[in-house]
């Protein structure tokens, strides 16, 4: 998702021309949430990813009235050296997305010539409350998704153990005081992807101050809100509970009571990082280049904005590079088109790297997906979740191929564990509704699909769209319900 206001990011352009960052002095950092891929001084590093850890147990304090259950799995994180570097790949000044191999957090460090080159804390609290949003309340809107990560920003790490959320800029301040609030439901209905930059200025302001006036004024009406979407409830069914009743004319009255008496409220919590040992190593050359594929891909700013052919590029250097290695291959055969020549692709793969849980990975996607023959079908599946016990697409057609035997039990606890690592993903909704559908639980089947739609990252492919929604009507026109059979 975009971390930062859009004329704020072109404004930002302006001022540090792109200049491409080197192959050289590029390290990865691990430590229990996150995975960091930098060009920074290991210094510096350290400090970059302990700041994330610690944000995201601080910030994580915003869910549920300070709720510290601790949602699963690691995000990855791109963080370069210089601004002008990350301007080698978007206009953005730091982003939020989701990806096929996991969240994935992009920023920049500060540029200074001395002392501590890590990303502001701004920028990273913002990226990071997005990545809670997408495994805490996955598919909430735009204008809520992004308003609650303006709300979260400026969090104040009052000491180690307390965070103070809901300070707001002088500017936003001054913009309140000066700019008329967009109605809630105003806000609500904006095309974000059709809006114009200038427009969205307003509608990502009026978005902020709705998440802290429901925050601050209907705390049981958010709380609910977020136990609904906890229990998997789709975003329009608990919104549509929350709005109910909803006197929004007495929230504006609040806002302006917080304009004339100078102070906007504040919430404190207590929050308790988890640390661990931070493992660091060099990355390899042929590992840059994949880091640059993502940084391309994730870069994109329209639907339009095409970045294949960079991607490829540098994803055929990293196997010029290492044509020993596995990865840069996979991820070549994963952009072949043809179906028939994918599926070749994917089988040599297999057969030359019989222990990689990408190649073994990537096998099973294609034949969960694309069909596939029958035969060989189960032993891939198998051998994919073997391999590869966490991977969503691994687990999904896991839990497949134990339906399509007739073992439920199986299936259903391969997709719970799909569900916890990743609510994010579409495909484990999709997976749910092939299940369902034969079994006749049709209205499940069908919010499913409808789920599948409501976790789509921003500008999602219109092909991809069209097709869940094609999927959606065919489940209602096709499925019998049990009941009647």
């Amino acid at each position: 998702m975009r971390g930062i206001l859009v004329a704020t990011s072109l404004a930002l352009a302006c001022a540090h021309a792109p200049r491409a960052p080197s192959l050289d002095g590029w390290r990865e950092l691990r430590s229990p949430h996150f995975r960091l891929w930098t060009n920074l001084p290991s210094r510096d590093a350290r400090t970059t990813l302990d700041q994330l850890e610690t944000l995201r147990a601080a910030l994580g304090t915003a869910w549920s009235a300070g709720d510290p259950a601790d949602p699963p799995g690691t995000t990855n994180a791109i963080v370069l050296r210089d601004p002008r570097e990350l301007r080698s790949f978007t206009v953005w000044t730091g982003l939020a997305r989701v990806t096929r191999r996991g969240p994935l957090l992009v920023a920049a460090g500060t540029a200074v010539a001395l002392g501590d080159a890590s990303p502001r804390q701004a920028l990273l609290a913002h990226e990071v409350a997005h990545d809670l949003d997408h495994r805490r309340m996955p598919g909430a809107p735009r204008w809520f998704d992004e308003g609650l990560a303006s709300y979260l920003e400026l969090a104040e790490l009052v000491d180690a153990g307390r965070v103070r959320l809901g300070e707001i800029s002088r500017d936003d301040l001054e913009a309140a005081r000066t700019r008329p609030l967009l109605p809630l439901d105003d806000v609500a209905r904006t095309p974000w992807e059709t809006t114009s930059p200038a427009e969205l200025t307003d509608v990502y302001r009026s978005s902020r101050l709705w998440v802290q006036l429901l925050r601050v004024e209907e705390p049981a009406r958010i709380r609910t809100l977020e136990a609904a979407l906890e229990r998997g409830a789709p975003w329009r069914v608990a919104w549509v509970e929350a709005r109910r009743d909803l006197d929004t004319g007495r929230l504006e009255d609040a806002l302006r009571r917080w304009l004339h008496g100078g102070r906007f409220p504040t919430e404190l919590h207590r929050f308790t990082v988890t640390r661990g040992p931070v493992e660091e190593r060099a990355l390899a050359t042929w590992e840059v280049h994949l880091v640059f594929a993502e940084l391309w891909k994730a870069g994109a700013s329209t639907i339009d904005d095409d970045r294949s052919p960079r991607v490829r590029a540098e994803l055929e250097a990293a196997a010029l590079a290492a044509p020993d290695e596995p990865l840069p291959k996979v991820l070549l055969a994963d952009l072949e088109t043809h179906p028939d020549r994918r599926l070749e692709a994917a089988a040599g793969l297999r057969r030359a790297y019989p222990r990689s849980p990408d190649a073994a990975v990537l096998l099973a996607r294609i034949l969960r997906d694309d069909g596939g023959p029958v035969p060989g079908r189960r032993e891939a599946m198998l051998d994919a979740v073997v391999l590869a016990p966490d991977d969503v697409d691994a687990l999904t057609g896991h839990a497949l191929e134990e339906a399509r035997s007739g073992e439920y039990v199986r299936a259903f606890g391969a997709l719970r564990r799909a569900e916890e690592i990743a609510p994010w993903n579409p495909t484990v909704f999709l997976t749910r509704a092939a299940i369902l559908g034969p079994l006749g639980e049709c209205e499940e089947a069908v919010d499913a699909v409808q789920r599948a739609l409501d976790v789509l990252p921003d500008a999602a492919d219109p092909t991809e769209v069209q097709s869940l929604v094609g999927e959606r009507a065919r489940v209602r026109r096709t499925c019998r319900p049990a009941r009647v059979r």
